[in-house]
């Protein structure tokens, strides 16, 4: 297929001013050429999902990792990189949306006790669990299989082998990748960009730069279930689980049936989410500004 480059137009610049708003990676768009050369997009036809997290900085927004996909690879390798609150977090950015999620636990041929970690996410989540090797080419044919002509996305921290396995599917050495540090476990790698790419098979498959802070731009309450469910016994209906007398949240924080990290993971959503809302109000408030001029 013959590629050429891109740029939106001047309206589109005009009606949109997030990031997020902008052209992302799995996106379709409409747009006219220029030139031989050169495309202007006018429009981004309505995505079917979104992978976001909250993006990094002082004007914090929406950051989206990848659009309109059908499978999203959680991985996490069976070494030193292995963290529960981690894995929360990953899957937090995939709740409550109409894509598949799959765990994918990678560098089995690293793990002498790979039913430890198994019973670990198995008792976090109920999605779909892989345990691999890139040395394994039934391991590799398997997810090749799993993703057929859809569109993937791998996401994880760096050095867990997300290229490396993409490598595999690819055939070829499309990204660059380095040995394992044995001081930490981890690999190093050069992505640094998001890149769609084509298999064989006719699916598709998105690499990410490795993600160190995972945050949700926003949070379904049904991630924190564990905590719903202690809510419902709470004296009040509309207990804050601060200070209020009867709250079964601090009565299981005391008896330590619920950790102190997942609690505060649960009020760190819940203020994002509160963020999110005030945010979305406004942009809303702004683009119908634009768009009655």
């Amino acid at each position: 297929d013959k590629k050429i480059m891109t740029e939106v137009s001047g309206r589109f610049k005009y009606l949109n001013y997030e990031k997020s708003d902008y052209p992302q990676i799995g996106d379709f768009v409409k747009f006219h050429k220029s030139d031989e050369y050169l495309g202007i997009i006018e429009q981004i036809q309505a995505r079917k999902n979104t992978l976001d997290r909250l993006d990094v900085g002082k004007d914090t927004s929406k950051h989206i990792l990848a659009a309109n996909i059908d499978i999203c690879f959680i991985c996490m390798s069976l070494n030193k990189d292995f963290n529960e609150t981690k894995l929360r977090n990953f899957l937090n950015l995939t709740s409550s949306q109409d894509f598949k999620t799959i765990v994918l636990l990678t560098k089995k041929d690293l793990c002498e006790d790979i039913n430890h970690y198994l019973s670990i996410t198995r008792n976090i989540t109920d999605n779909e669990i892989m345990v691999t090797s890139s040395f394994d080419d039934n391991d590799l044919n398997l997810i090749e299989e799993t993703i057929g002509n859809q569109t993937a996305v791998f996401i994880g921290s760096s050095g867990v082998g997300k290229s490396t396995i993409i490598n595999h599917l690819l055939g070829d050495e499309h990204f660059k990748t380095n040995e394992i540090r044995l001081s930490d476990a981890q690999g190093r790698h050069t992505t640094v960009n998001r890149e769609l790419l084509k298999l064989k098979s006719g699916g598709k498959v998105i690499d990410t730069p490795g993600i160190r802070i995972i945050t949700s731009y926003f949070v379904d309450e049904q991630s924190f279930e564990d905590i719903l469910l202690l809510s419902e016994g709470c004296r009040y209906n509309d207990c804050k689980h601060e200070k209020e007398l009867g709250c079964m949240i601090k009565r299981a924080l005391r008896t330590n049936e619920l950790e102190r990290s997942r609690y505060e993971q649960y009020l760190k959503a819940i203020k994002t989410n509160e963020y999110v809302q005030r945010k979305e109000l406004e942009k809303q408030r702004m683009l119908n500004k634009r768009r009655s001029n």
